[in-house]
């Protein structure tokens, strides 16, 4: 994997607060990255949009400002394990969005990126099928390769 000559080559590395994004985040760094490589790191915070129908304003405010502190300290994390492995320059971004598959894809297109790199949980093949896998869908609508890091140590 290579940019063209006088390019830079874009990494989009998508990771949500699970254990298996950390895994991928640190598998990524210690197996791929090489130090022309642009790492962007992408979160899609969870979806309000919709629960104003059915959960009072007061707490839809509220699980807002808690998914916001979450995105936070997931870009401290993030740009933090990143640059204790050398990556200076890293990006974080937080698109919003109500499917993440579509802005994580999104997200690349605009950057350029030429690999996605993004965990998976490991279910199997049923409950993929009834509760959709981030990861799969990602997997089947980019237009550039993707990497899909799974744990098999961590529980499923």
């Amino acid at each position: 994997m290579s940019a063209q000559p006088g390019q830079q080559f874009i990494v989009v590395l998508a990771v949500d607060p699970s254990e298996y994004s950390e895994f991928t985040l640190k598998w990524y760094l210690n197996h791929v990255h090489r130090p022309e490589y642009k790492l962007h790191i992408v979160h899609v915070p969870e979806y309000w949009g919709d629960v104003g129908r059915v959960i009072p304003p007061s707490k839809v405010h509220e699980l807002v400002e808690q998914t916001k502190a979450m995105t936070d300290r997931l870009q401290e994390n993030y740009l933090e394990w990143a640059m204790n492995h050398g990556v200076q320059d890293a990006k974080f971004a937080h698109p919003h969005g109500q499917e993440a598959w579509h802005e994580i894809i999104k997200y690349a297109e605009k950057v350029g990126a030429g690999l996605i790199v993004i965990g998976s949980r490991g279910q199997g093949k049923l409950r993929r099928t009834f509760l959709g896998s981030v990861s799969d869908s990602v997997l089947h609508h980019s237009h550039v390769p993707v990497l899909v890091c799974r744990n098999k140590d961590a529980e499923v």
